[in-house]
């Protein structure tokens, strides 16, 4: 076991007064905010949405911070945690100047997202630029991969609870499907790229939204603090949802924030990131077949 990871695994949060966690609570909210609503990529609701300098700005002042507190006695123990803002605010940034690039190569192809085909590969390539420089940083930063998740844990706990719940969205998704699709072709093609779609999407989101960040929170707030602020800003992200229209938005809000509540607390109860992916994979899987899928 590696220091840094020694550290991670450390409950000092029953050390630490709850005024104390009651301010951390807040501001790490606030700084998952600031990077996953202020600078979301995916709506443009506030003038820094899709803003490349604003982003590249919280990028360096979190970075400049982790470096901060690495060397500095009295706030080393917030270096991983100020480490793991800024690993999550590269995503952006790197989206956004590769992303042109590889529309590019995708319409050599002639894919679009106006097929399943093309909603499946354009989230292979998003999760891609993502993922990487997470896998990267993590190493950088002295970690092992088992402290954003990346390891065995509890498999039969994870994938025993993902399972079950893949079976009761899977069916459900192919219920719908079958009253949404005229065509045996589409419905083909959106169950097998769907499946694809869903599994790549999860394993984005809770590696970048929850994976790199429960077990750096965990001994400043206590497992179920950190599950709930990644939670919060899952549901938040996902109620700027285009997909759908301003009155089931408020619905879709509470749906993602139980998921996320879901997902985190298997990922802390099984040690392990991958009953939480087949469980987001679910219902993501529902939401393509019912809803981003072209019929």
């Amino acid at each position: 076991m590696t220091t840094q990871t020694a550290t991670l695994s450390n409950k000092g949060s029953t050390q630490t007064a709850w005024p104390q966690r009651l301010g951390l609570f807040f501001l790490f909210l606030i700084c998952k905010a600031v990077i996953f609503i202020f600078g979301s990529y995916y709506f443009d609701v506030f003038p820094t949405n899709k803003n490349l300098t604003f982003n590249l700005a919280v990028s360096a002042v979190l970075l400049a911070a982790s470096l901060w507190f690495k060397l500095d006695k009295r706030f080393n123990q917030y270096w991983l945690v100020a480490f793991a803002f800024f690993m999550a605010s590269t995503a952006y940034p790197v989206s956004a100047i590769f992303d042109g690039w590889i529309r590019i190569v995708l319409g050599w192809f002639a894919v679009t997202t106006n097929t399943s085909q093309g909603l499946a590969i354009e989230k292979i390539c998003e999760m891609l630029l993502k993922v990487i420089p997470i896998f990267v940083l993590v190493k950088l930063s002295g970690a092992d991969f088992g402290s954003v998740f990346l390891k065995r844990g509890n498999l039969k706990l994870g994938l025993g609870i993902g399972a079950l719940v893949f079976v009761f969205l899977g069916t459900a998704s192919f219920a719908f499907a079958t009253q949404r699709f005229t065509s045996v072709d589409t419905l083909s093609a959106a169950v097998v790229w769907g499946l694809i779609f869903s599994i790549t999407n999860s394993f984005m989101e809770e590696l970048w939204l929850r994976g790199i960040f429960l077990k750096r929170f965990e001994p400043l707030l206590g497992a179920s603090a950190s599950v709930w602020i990644t939670s919060i800003i899952f549901a938040i992200m996902h109620g700027f949802a285009f997909y759908f229209d301003p009155f089931a938005l408020s619905f879709f809000t509470i749906n993602t924030l139980a998921l996320g509540l879901a997902c985190g607390y298997l990922m802390m109860k099984s040690d392990s990131i991958w009953g939480a992916v087949v469980i987001h994979a679910a219902s993501d899987y529902f939401l393509f077949l019912a809803v981003l899928a072209n019929a």
